[in-house]
Order: structure tokens, then sequence, then C-alpha cells
């Protein structure tokens, strides 16, 4: 009866649209009294377990990579970004798709979330592509699905939840989503090539090397970004959340004094709207890891994790069952939302059959992910939509042809671990 007062519960009111927080204190709060008695609720035992929930220097990482990226955005960093890899490799087929790619590739080294990536570089590269005499579908189904790589590529706000939930090594996360946002790059870009030569997609003129050097020189200290954050942290020299703190100083220093195209206003309301999104995204995981702790307690995930067993003893065929389900979730929770809520339930049964934390985070970001490009509740889409000037049925239809080669991939990674864990277990 408890895991229909943990799951269903909290499900319900999701589709109610409580907000998630809510949702969740409140399941925890039902699940306290009707697992130990009203009797036996401690205000102390709550009170403790929800400072505990924030209590953590790595959880520090989650407002400093949102507020680095909204100062990046607001500093247009991606601009100087889309016009370098434009001039260098915009002439070959594919030509603005690819450069669309690459871009989103090099900005997920320095936001961290695909809805940034979507709403700042994405509308530089829907309005170049739209000039430049693209289709609209083709535009943006590749600004669309080329933005999901802002979640795997490191830093990944959603792997730093997973990392704090599930006790994983944040750095670890970080490098073993470097393979998978390189190969979905590489699909994207082969898809991309198709369509170029079927309909016969224009190429950017072959730019000059004085150009390409001028626009190098333009973009080189944006290009230091995620240079500096994931060296740094591949390196050992900082933490993730040091890591935080200097993209968001870096950022800072390009805007104010290098670029100066952010003023102090400018920055103040970053640091407003950043400050609104870290509180509601907290808020969220206080109460997430509280849930996490209430269904270890009352054995939640072993009771599931037992009954599994019954159903399987492969690990493969669990993960395919287990991202099945993370699908069909994908498309009706934020990815932020999924993982907070699922990791303290899935963590225990992938840990009972011997399945590698790493492994099993990334590809469950990679795989939540997929649901910002999905209807109904898919950010993205709306975002797109906003930016596009085009309706969200439209632009659904305009992406679903580029979620296959992400599937693929998603696929690659669950059959094959090394992906994902090869670059963690040689490097730290």
């Amino acid at each position: 009866m408890l895991v229909l007062v943990f799951i269903v519960l909290l499900f319900v009111m999701v589709v109610l649209t409580v907000p998630i927080g809510h949702a969740l204190g409140i399941t925890s709060f039902i699940a306290i009294i009707y697992g130990s008695g009203a009797g036996s609720f401690s205000p102390e035992l709550v009170a403790n377990r929800l400072f505990y929930g924030i209590n953590s220097f790595t959880l520090i990482a989650v407002p400093l990579f949102i507020l680095a990226g909204q100062i990046m955005n607001a500093a247009k960093l991606t601009d100087r970004i889309f016009n370098f890899i434009n001039k260098a490799i915009g002439h070959i087929i594919g030509g603005l798709g690819h450069v669309n790619v690459v871009a989103s590739m090099l900005f997920a080294g320095m936001s961290g979330s695909a809805t940034a990536d979507a709403g700042g570089l994405g509308a530089v590269e829907i309005k170049a592509m739209k000039d430049a005499g693209y289709p609209d579908d083709f535009s943006v189904g590749i600004t669309g699905a080329s933005s999901m790589i802002g979640t795997i590529i490191p830093p990944s706000i959603p792997l730093i939840v997973y990392g704090i939930l599930a006790n994983a090594s944040i750095g670890h996360l970080f490098l073993g989503g470097l393979l998978p946002g390189i190969l979905m790059g590489l699909s994207l870009m082969m898809l991309s090539t198709w369509y170029a030569l079927r309909g016969k997609y224009p190429r950017t003129p072959r730019a000059k090397m004085e150009e390409i050097l001028s626009s190098f020189r333009t973009a080189f200290l944006a290009l230091l970004t995620p240079v500096i954050i994931i060296g740094g942290i591949w390196s050992g020299y900082f933490t993730p959340t040091e890591a935080g703190a200097t993209a968001v100083a870096y950022s800072i220093f390009l805007g104010l004094v290098v670029y100066r195209n952010v003023s102090l206003k400018e920055l103040w309301d970053v640091f407003r709207e950043s400050a609104k999104l870290s509180v509601r995204v907290l808020f969220i995981l206080v109460f997430g890891a509280f849930y996490g702790y209430l269904l270890i307690r009352y054995r939640i995930p072993m009771i599931m994790a037992d009954y599994l067993l019954t159903l399987t003893a492969s690990p493969f065929l669990l993960l395919i069952i287990i991202n099945v389900f993370l699908l069909l979730i994908g498309c009706f929770m934020s990815t932020l939302v999924s993982v907070t809520i699922l990791t303290p339930i899935l963590m225990p049964i992938v840990t009972a059959f011997g399945i590698n934390p790493i492994h099993f985070g990334v590809i469950m970001v990679f795989n939540l992910t997929l649901g910002n490009l999905t209807p109904p509740f898919g950010l993205v889409l709306y975002t797109l939509s906003s930016v596009a000037k085009m309706p969200v049925i439209k632009v659904v239809k305009a992406v679903l042809p580029f979620l296959v080669p992400l599937l693929v991939v998603l696929l690659i990674c669950i059959t094959f671990p090394q992906i994902v864990t090869f670059i963690p277990l040689k490097l730290m």
C-alpha cells in the first residue's frame, strides 16, 4: 500500500498540475503519517532531513551554472561562436546544419541546459538559416535536436542533480557525458548531410583564411569557456562547484570588461532572474531528497527490485525496460523533475543488478532530455515555437525525424557501457 502512496499519489498530483515541489512535500508527509502512524510523527526528523537535503557543497554548482548560462546569453557569446564556426565549416555539404550542431556542442560546454541552448543560441541559428534560404522545418528541427546535447556534454545541471541524489561522482558523470555528446553531434551531422544532398540546400561561400582567423580572434575568449570548465575538472584543478564559480566570474569578466556589452543594470536583472530560477530548482531538490530518504527508509525500491528480479536477471533487459519507461515519463515531466523523483527509486534497483551508476546516470539524463522534444510538455518545443514564430504542432513535426539518430545513439550507449565509462575510468 505504501507503494501506492509514494508513487501513484505523486503522479496524480503531477497530472493535476500541483507544483512538483509541493507534490513531493505533500506525498512525503502523507507517507510519514501512513507508514509510521500519526503518533510517531517527528517534526525534528522532517526539519533535519530537509536541511540535510540541501546541506551540500556540490549543490552550489546548480545555481552557479544557471547564472553562468544566463550571463553568457546576455553577453551574446553565442553570436561570436556561431559566426566563427560558420566561417570555418559553413561551406561544406550540410552547411549551416553542421554549424548549428557544432555551435550547440560548444555552447553545451558553457550552459549545461537544453532550454538555454534553444532559447539563446537557437535564436541566432534559426535566423541565420532562414536568411540563408534553408526550409523552416529543417532549421527548427536541427536546432531543437542539437540543443539536446546541452545536458550531456559537461557541465550538465541534470547530471549534477543525479550525482547528488545517487551519491555518484559528478566529475565522473561529466566526463562520462563527453563521448555520448560527441556521438549525438556526429549522428545529427550525418542526417544533416543527407537532408542537404536530397534538398540541395545552400552552402555558405568558402571564407578566406583571413576571415576565419578574424572571426576566431573575435570568438577566442568565448571559446575558452568550455575549455576552462571541462579542462579544470578533467585535470582535477577544481571541483564541479568551483568550475561553476569560475564560469560565473569569467562570463562577468567577458561581458563587463572585455566585450562591454552587458551593463550593470542588465547584470542585476540577470542575477535576479537566475536567483528566481535557482530557488525553484532548489525547492524541488529539498523535497526530492526528503522523498528519496523516505523511499529508502520504507524499502520501496528494494521491494520493486525483488519484483523485477522475478521478471528478468539480465541487466541489459532491465535497462531496456527502464528506458522505455523513461521515454514515456519524459513526455509528461521536465528532465530535472524526472531526475529528482526517479533517481531515489531507480538507483537501488540498478545497483542490485550490478549496473554502473555513472553509466546509468548518463543514459538516464540522455533519455529524459529527449522529453524536451516530445509533446505535450516538451519545454524546448515551446521555446522553439516562440523563437521561430511557428505553431507548436509544426515544431513537433519538424523535430520528429531528428529524434531518430538520437534514439539510435541512446541505444548504442545502453548496449556498450564503455562509451560512457571509458574516459572516467582512464582519467580519474
